[in-house]
């Protein structure tokens, strides 16, 4: 019970997809780093006189922003709009443009704000894109030596041009450095993005090849027989029988010689798409050889629900144009079908369906004949 409680908090509060989990996460950080900075200035420099009121009013109102704006705003969402949905890039400009505020007016403690500044930089980049990283960084710079022509050109509190320029160039050039290396680091990290979902893709692609065949769209013999497996596992834990049909175009081998592979390929095509249209849409056909077929029909109790299957499909083809070429070709097939019964194996099954399929063609073709 707790752990569920634990759960919805959390969910409330940063949201269930892990991707905006991450972002309102970094928001309340952030805000906490603001709230930690405002107590200590409201508790310690403006008592101890380190910074006066006015500047402590002024810093109050810039870390508001930082402490209850960014957080709502991404939390609804209303943020995936933007190419950086986070915020990320204008929060750490922010928080730099505080600090580089902090820098010119208060004098102590401007080592540590270079620093946090560099950190900002470093912590914002692992999820900036190369263009967004680039561009955080040069206005970073940019603040840095807007602030040191500032010092030469008004008087700031403690502020020596001389050696603040020492320390700001540097500190420039520094981030300037972090900034290409983060830039690389969002370029390869986009490549390697890319590259998963092109190996994604392919792996998707080589599975419809694998498990289709290619002529007839129809699931392969190797997928098929997986399936087929399946359906027996799932009969044998659930008690409900299934059934499997042999099918054989009849007289493939004459519509081969007399018109062409060509149209012999149409014959296949068109009969896939005949049972495509007449089959329930949780039967399984697939193609067995060259003109064989294996139907599995889930959920199949009767032996007469198989007949009318096929004789759907029968009907189907003997009003089905098969080719353009020979608009007066029709099509039949033969076939034998069975229904398992437990505890039969999947062998049996097919072998007493083979040979109900022998039985067809050897009674004249054109029909389904049950399997003893």
């Amino acid at each position: 019970m707790n752990a569920v409680a634990t759960s919805s908090w959390s969910d409330r509060l940063l949201g269930t997809d892990p991707r905006m989990r991450d972002r309102t996460l970094m928001c309340l950080l952030g805000g906490l780093v603001y709230l930690v900075w405002f107590l200590v200035m409201v508790t310690f420099a403006i008592p101890q006189q380190r910074i006066s009121a006015q500047l402590g009013l002024m810093f109050g109102l810039l870390m508001l922003p930082g402490m209850l704006l960014f957080y709502p705003l991404v939390r609804s969402g209303w943020t995936q709009r933007f190419a950086d949905p986070g915020l990320m890039s204008v929060q750490m400009l922010w928080g730099c443009l505080i600090a580089v505020v902090a820098y010119a007016t208060v004098p102590t403690g401007r080592a540590a704000l270079l620093q946090t500044m560099g950190l900002a930089l470093v912590f914002g980049f692992m999820s900036l894109s190369p263009q967004a990283a680039l561009r955080t960084g040069a206005i970073l710079v940019g603040m840095l030596l807007v602030m040191l022509v500032c010092g030469f050109v008004w008087s700031l509190p403690a502020f020596r041009p001389a050696a603040q320029a020492v320390k700001l160039l540097s500190a420039a050039f520094i981030m300037g450095l972090i900034t290409l290396q983060s830039r690389k680091f969002a370029l390869l990290r986009e490549r390697i993005v890319t590259e998963r979902r092109e190996l994604a893709a392919a792996q998707s692609a080589l599975e419809r090849v694998t498990r289709h065949d290619a002529l007839t769209g129809l699931l392969s013999r190797q997928y098929g027989q997986e399936r087929l497996d399946q359906e027996h596992q799932r009969a044998k834990l659930s008690g409900r029988p299934f059934g499997v049909v042999q099918i054989d175009l009849d007289h493939f081998k004459q519509i081969n010689d007399q018109h062409s592979h060509q149209v012999g390929d149409e014959v296949l095509m068109a009969f896939a798409q005949a049972a495509r249209e007449v089959l329930r849409d949780t039967d399984l056909m697939a193609r067995w050889g060259g003109e064989e077929f294996l139907l599995i029909l889930p959920d199949t109790q009767q032996p007469q629900e198989a007949l009318q299957a096929l004789e759907r499909l029968q009907a189907k083809l003997g009003t089905t144009v098969v080719s353009a070429a020979v608009p007066s070709l029709r099509i039949s097939f033969s076939a034998g079908y069975a229904l398992w019964a437990a505890p039969e194996d999947v062998d049996i099954l097919l072998q007493r369906a083979d040979r109900a399929l022998y039985a067809a063609k050897h009674a004249g073709r054109r029909r389904c004949v049950q399997a003893a």
